[in-house]
C-alpha cells in the first residue's frame, strides 16, 4: 500500500510538473495567437462542480486500467493538468491552457513510460487518456470551448462544441483499455516464459 502510495505521488508529481514546463511553449509561440490572459483564480471558472467533474471523468477513463493505482491516478491526473495554468500569474503574453493539446498527451505518455518502467503501458495511456478526460469535461461544461489542441504544430485554437466530449471520453476510454490489453498480454508472455 505504502509502495503505491509513493508512486501516486511520484507520478502526479511528474504530470503536474509536465504539464507546467511544456505551458512555456505558449511564451515562444506567434504574437498573433499569444496574449495576457491574467490570473487564474479570477478568470478561470474555478468551483467544486469543476474539481469533482474532472475527478469524475478521469475515473471513468481509469476503470479499465482494473488496477487500483492506476485507478486513482486516473482521477489525480485530470484535475492537476491544469497547472498548466499556472504560469498565468506572471502576466506574460502566452498561449493558454497548453497541455490541453495531443502533443501534451503524447509527450506525458512517453516521459511516464520512460521514468517509471518501459512497459508500464496502463501508466501512459492513462497519462494520455487524462488529458482527453479533462478536454472532454471542459467541453461537456463550457457548452463551447477552445484549446490549442494542436499546439505547438498549429498555434491557432480548435472550438469544440455540443457532442464532441463524448467522442474525445470515449477515445480516451478506448486508449486505456487498449494498454490494459496490452499490459495483460505482456504479463502472460512472462508467465508462459
Amino acid at each position: 500500500m505504502q509502495k503505491s502510495l509513493v508512486f501516486i505521488i511520484k507520478t502526479s508529481f511528474v504530470y503536474s510538473a509536465l504539464a507546467f514546463l511544456f505551458s512555456i511553449i505558449g511564451l515562444f509561440l506567434p504574437s498573433t495567437v499569444t496574449y495576457v490572459v491574467g490570473n487564474p483564480l479570477e478568470v478561470s471558472a474555478i468551483s467544486v462542480e469543476h474539481v469533482v467533474g474532472h475527478i469524475v471523468w478521469g475515473l471513468m477513463v481509469s476503470a479499465l486500467s482494473l488496477g487500483l493505482r492506476y485507478f486513482v491516478l486516473g482521477g489525480i491526473f485530470p484535475i492537476i493538468l491544469d497547472s498548466d495554468h499556472l504560469i498565468q500569474f506572471f502576466d506574460l503574453e502566452m498561449v493558454p491552457r497548453m497541455a490541453h493539446s495531443i502533443s501534451f498527451g503524447f509527450l506525458a505518455f512517453f516521459v511516464l513510460l520512460l521514468i517509471f518502467g518501459k512497459r508500464d503501458y496502463r501508466l501512459a495511456g492513462i497519462a494520455f487518456a487524462a488529458m482527453l478526460a479533462h478536454v472532454s469535461y471542459d467541453i461537456l461544461l463550457g457548452g463551447t470551448t477552445s484549446f490549442p489542441f494542436l499546439t505547438p504544430f498549429v498555434a491557432e485554437s480548435l472550438t469544440f462544441q455540443g457532442h464532441d466530449w463524448i467522442v474525445i471520453q470515449l477515445i480516451a476510454v478506448a486508449i486505456v483499455g487498449i494498454c490494459t490489453i496490452i499490459t495483460k498480454i505482456e504479463a502472460r508472455k512472462k508467465l508462459v516464459v
